[in-house]
């Protein structure tokens, strides 16, 4: 498949689901929204992933947050699927009429889910860092959290998810280190962080393989039912 990934910022690397990408042979477009002068066309692309970012969905003035929302928006129109990632989540939820709003309280930590779909989406555990966070939009299904605290929605084969499956342990210790005042300023107990990003990071890479492949099974059946028919 050609899947077309808008990446952000370069902390926030597609990582393991490039990885995933490469080992099953899928074709990647790798471009960074806030660099796009025109954006590209929905429907070239097999699927769209769009992951995480320091900035907030709720920051519309921004053009680039503005025109990505539409952008996905439009590919789910025209029938594309569609993984958000955290920021790519709450992108997700806005371009399908969903509510993005302040978190009560950003949640940095590495823990498992509740979750309703487990023969999509298992309990992980999954590493977490944000401040947002979605509601459900309409007519989505929720696959892991509560109607309270949306963790994961699905829309047919779009998938929106508050976690970072795409990050491994070097990368959220790299967002450690690049962000040691805000983990203050959540009262985060790094101790306690650095002992869950030790305890579950080397089983990073095959969850998330398991999940993309379990995601990309939705996709290639969108695929199938895209192609022209020779029949």
């Amino acid at each position: 498949m050609r899947i077309l990934i808008l990446e952000h910022q370069a902390d926030a690397p597609a990582c393991l689901l490039g990885e995933w990408a490469q080992a099953r042979g899928h074709d990647v477009d790798l471009v960074v929204p806030q660099n796009l002068s025109a954006w590209p066309e929905p429907g070239d692309a097999d699927a769209i992933v769009t992951l995480g970012s320091e900035h907030s969905a709720l920051d519309i003035e921004r053009r680039w947050i503005r025109e990505e929302i539409e952008f996905l928006a439009a590919a789910h129109a025209a029938s594309v699927p569609l993984l958000g990632i955290c920021f790519g989540g709450q992108a997700l939820s806005a371009a399908l009429g969903g509510t993005v709003s302040r978190a009560p309280q950003a949640e940095v930590t590495w823990r498992s889910i509740d979750t309703q779909d487990p023969d999509l989406i298992t309990a992980g555990p999954w590493p977490f860092w944000h401040e947002d966070r979605f509601d459900l939009p309409p007519g989505a299904r929720l696959i892991a959290g509560s109607e309270s605290e949306v963790v994961a929605f699905a829309d047919g084969a779009s998938v929106g998810l508050q976690f970072h499956p795409e990050a491994d342990a070097a990368v959220v210790r790299g967002w450690v280190d690049g962000g040691r005042d805000k983990l203050r300023a959540y009262g985060v107990d790094e101790t306690e962080l650095e002992r869950e990003i030790a305890r579950y990071g080397p089983a990073a890479r095959a969850l998330a393989f398991d999940l993309f492949d379990r995601i990309a099974a939705m996709w290639s059946d969108v695929r199938l039912a895209r192609e022209p028919s020779l029949g």
